[in-house]
């Protein structure tokens, strides 16, 4: 059997989140092989480790919710303070074999009109919305948030997970035990913003006519200091260009650039941040930086110097990177590949128990959405 328990107070370690009882009432049933506690992610901080070792193991690996980058998202950025983590928890915590084998990063609940769902965070910096599983204890995970029997606040109210692969591990292993768990898996696909990737020869003849210009090399840095430089080298050829202008580059706002600094550094000692430039005759004309590590990694910033955007020098240092890892395929937002065919179908993944809603159901449900209105989730502790 499962339980779920949502903890008051802060935890201990935590840098001043604080987990929730926000109508997550804790069940007084059996204690059983998993528990779920609900905390702020901004309060997850004394369990990095645990967490680490979870994304290392998770059914789909996923940097987005690294706590690399969540934990310096939560620090630097607006959006990311109040976001709930349901942690999942296997073993006893007294017995020193607790692990965690799950942790789902959702809106925090709260007012009296919020949807039935809990739904999955989601955040434009956010290109992929896979939450952390372990691969052994995937559907177990899922079970044991929606399980009806073991919290009121859940019972049919269900799960929506956004922008995950619709052809990834997560949704085929779900689809694969919704009869046995009595659970219901339907996905809806998000149509990608992104315009068509230039085919491969088309970039080819860009990089030969670049290459009349002056030598080309693909320099990727190996060290923290050599990714801190090429990190500031991008951040600068952003700024001088048509965001700059726009008033968006991430130099211009205080928050994000301190957010990418902290976020490119914590992913890096993880190997989980990939950071290239493209030098012309030892010059940097382009750059980019891609997180996750493994068959698939996400274009997060590039950029290029204006000098030379008539031959795209970004689409042939994206092209370069490929031919230097061709087992390795770089991601757009929205799915596309950079280079070659191996696009990833994103969509939104809804999860529900297959329980009728009885009349005590929703008086439970309204009652507890009352108890929601009348107060705000603790904010977490003071960001840059």
């Amino acid at each position: 059997m499962n339980q779920i328990m949502a903890l008051k107070g802060a935890p201990s370690g935590s840098a001043g989140g604080a987990a929730l009882d926000v109508g997550y009432a804790p069940t007084q049933q059996s204690t059983g092989a998993i528990t779920i506690e609900v905390r702020t992610l901004a309060g997850c901080t004394d369990i990095a480790d645990a967490w680490s070792q979870l994304a290392a193991h998770a059914l789909e690996p996923n940097p987005f919710f690294e706590p690399g980058f969540a934990l310096a998202a939560v620090q630097h950025l607006v959006a990311f303070r109040d976001v709930v983590a349901i942690l999942a928890w296997q073993g006893g915590a007294r017995d020193g074999q607790r692990r965690l084998v799950g942790l789902i990063p959702c809106f925090p609940r709260q007012g009296l009109f919020v949807p039935d769902a809990l739904i999955g965070f989601s955040d434009r910096r956010i290109f992929n919305g896979a939450p952390l599983l372990d691969r052994q204890q995937a559907q177990a995970v899922i079970a044991a948030v929606l399980d009806p029997s073991r919290q009121r606040l859940i019972e049919g109210r269900g799960l929506v997970l956004r922008h995950v692969d619709l052809a990834g591990l997560l949704v085929s292993s779900l689809r694969q035990e919704t009869q046995r768990d009595g659970l219901t898996v339907s996905v809806r696909p998000v149509l990608s913003a992104m315009g068509a990737v230039a085919p491969a020869d088309s970039v080819e003849t860009l990089r030969e006519a670049l290459a009349l210009k002056g030598e080309l090399t693909l320099v990727e840095s190996r060290t923290q200091s050599g990714l801190r430089d090429a990190v500031e080298i991008i951040l600068a050829m952003e700024a001088s260009g048509p965001r700059a202008q726009a008033g968006a580059a991430t130099l211009q706002d205080t928050r994000e650039v301190g957010f990418l600094r902290a976020m490119t550094r914590g992913l890096s000692r993880v190997r989980q941040c990939r950071v290239a430039l493209l030098m012309l005759d030892g010059q940097p004309i382009a750059g980019a930086i891609v997180l996750g590590r493994g068959p698939r990694g996400w274009l997060y910033l590039g950029a290029q110097e204006q000098a030379h955007a008539a031959l795209a020098p970004k689409r042939i240092l994206l092209a370069m990177m490929r031919r230097a890892a061709p087992s390795r395929t770089i991601l757009l937002p929205g799915g596309l590949a950079a280079s070659g065919t191996d696009a990833v179908s994103l969509g939104d993944l809804h999860l529900s128990h297959g329980t009728a809603r009885k009349p005590r159901d929703l008086a439970g449900r309204a009652r507890a959405a009352l108890r929601r209105s009348l107060f705000r989730l603790p904010r977490a502790g003071a960001a840059g």
